[in-house]
């Protein structure tokens, strides 16, 4: 080969051995399983967690989950409305999100049991 000759170019990527597809292990570590959905109740918890400690004068969960069990079974329907929608809206994403990652190859609860 002469020295003079400029080499050819190749891309950024290049290499000499080409990578065999990914095996079905590597796919499956790639999809991570969706998390399911905070249900109406937790929701309203997490917006309102810091008012509830203040309220307790403790910051220990039993504390505030206390209060917020009591709190949230004297809510009205209308005050709890806004958080069933957003929690049922949640739910249907989990579904959609659930039935993409099945149908990619994933196996439901598999996270939980590793």
């Amino acid at each position: 080969r002469c020295r003079t000759s400029p080499r050819p170019e190749t891309p950024a990527n290049f290499s000499r051995f080409p990578r065999s597809p990914p095996t079905r292990k590597a796919r499956m570590a790639a999809l991570e399983e969706p998390k399911r959905p905070q249900n109406p109740y937790w929701l309203w918890l997490s917006e309102n967690r810091e008012q509830l400690t203040k309220e307790s004068g403790s910051a220990g969960v039993g504390a505030v989950g206390k209060l917020a069990g009591q709190k949230w079974k004297a809510m009205s329907d209308a005050a709890k409305k806004p958080y069933e929608a957003k929690g049922k809206d949640l739910s249907k994403l989990y579904a959609q999100k659930m039935a993409d990652f099945v149908a990619a190859g994933g196996g439901k609860g598999k996270r939980r049991a590793e």
